[in-house]
């Protein structure tokens, strides 16, 4: 894990954002997998989702939290621009289809609004919630347009951060997989006499 991190962190350093993101995607999955090995289908096999879910929600998700006054009242409501469902299903899309449709379930029901929701991934911008709605013609409701903006680079560092830090919190109890490497090149450069 410490060289898939440290391989996305020069991804992202060197601005190869879409590697960079797809492949820090695959995080949660080895990480979900290994912390909770009892979630599990009813025929035994593992939830690979659900695994997923639970240690993004778990361990990266305080990272796209919000703090916003959607009132006149000035009240403060914290919630999240993008959660473990919303990156399952990115990763989802992304790995198996070269896209990133990522539906956006419904998180605020209002008797005044209509709600349409949806996700944005973009490279050099920031993590964002944007809410937009127009004055309704006479006779009509009104439709809010909320858009769950998440950025590349920012989702990536995000999952290498979480995967640190779960190594570090967890690394006594959990027995993690080691990938070792043979890097050829550094091997020839031990020989070479420049």
């Amino acid at each position: 894990m410490k060289l898939l991190v440290e391989s996305i962190r020069n991804a992202v350093e060197k601005d190869c954002l879409i590697p960079a993101l797809m492949s820090s995607l695959t995080i949660p999955d080895a990480m979900g997998q290994l912390l909770y090995p009892n979630l599990v289908l009813h025929n035994g096999k593992r939830a690979a989702g659900r695994q997923y879910v639970k240690w993004f929600d778990d361990w990266a998700a305080n990272d796209f939290l919000f703090s916003g006054d959607p009132s006149n009242e000035g009240e403060t409501i914290p919630g999240q621009i993008f959660n473990g469902k919303m990156c399952w299903k990115l990763r989802c899309s992304l790995l198996h289809s070269g896209d990133y449709d990522v539906s956006v379930d419904a998180p605020e029901k209002d008797e005044s609004f209509d709600y349409d929701y949806k996700f944005e991934l973009v490279l050099h911008g920031c993590n964002a919630l944007c809410s937009s709605w127009p004055s309704p013609k006479s006779g009509m409701r009104a439709t809010k347009s909320v858009t769950f903006r998440v950025d590349a680079a920012s989702l990536a560092s995000s999952l290498c951060n979480a995967a640190e830090a779960c190594l570090k919190e967890t690394g006594e109890t959990v027995s993690y997989p080691n990938l070792e490497l043979f890097d050829v090149a550094a091997w020839a450069d031990r020989f070479n006499t420049r």
